[in-house]
């Protein structure tokens, strides 16, 4: 994506150029600000896949060679990795399903193991492997909870998180600006890119 800046003319007249498109951008300085302007977009106009926020600390540190990035720098950067938004209630259920899904493997590995005995033992080992297995998916679900936890911390620390959402016209545009503003954004504007 290439950017192209905020001086070209509005919808209405303006020479139409392929593949581009625009789109509002902001700045927060707060996770749960973001996390409502997020809810507020996708609740009005906004579908989810025209919004996105800033890639993971990998993808940054592949473009920009740091884990973390200046936002403003970043804002209109068409080379700034990007990312669908995870919902705090998605990564709820990632969470559960992690644990579950662990505790699950391991219940069945277990009772595979001693299905050879008695079925008291299998039971007692399908137990025994749960337990394992949930243990293990806790510890990763807490070891990835953590690099997500430092990434954003990271990224507040280098002057806070990014919001794009595409907005196909002007009447969009300015609700979402609204809504992003609402939501205390900072530097919210619009641009161009292709």
């Amino acid at each position: 994506m290439a950017y192209s800046g905020t001086n070209h003319t509005g919808y209405l007249g303006a020479v139409s150029v392929p593949g581009m498109f625009r789109e509002v951008v902001g700045l927060f300085t707060n996770t749960n600000d973001l996390q409502d302007a997020i809810r507020d977009l996708e609740g009005t106009a906004f579908p989810c896949q025209d919004i996105s926020v800033m890639g993971s600390r990998r993808e940054l540190d592949e473009v920009f060679g740091v884990k973390a990035v200046n936002p403003r720098f970043a804002m209109d950067n068409s080379d700034t990795p990007r990312q669908a938004p995870a919902r705090p209630e998605e990564e709820t259920i990632g969470s559960a399903a992690l644990v579950g899904g662990s505790a699950y493997v391991g219940a069945m590995a277990m009772a595979l193991t001693a299905g050879a005995v008695a079925f008291p033992a299998a039971i007692a080992a399908a137990v025994i492997g749960g337990v394992i297995g949930a243990s293990l998916g806790a510890i990763l679900n807490k070891v990835l909870g953590d690099r997500a936890s430092r990434h954003v911390h990271e990224q507040l620390e280098q002057g806070g998180l990014l919001l794009w959402v595409r907005t196909p016209d002007p009447i969009k545009e300015s609700l979402a600006k609204q809504l992003m503003e609402n939501r205390n954004a900072q530097e919210v504007h619009v641009h161009e890119i292709v």
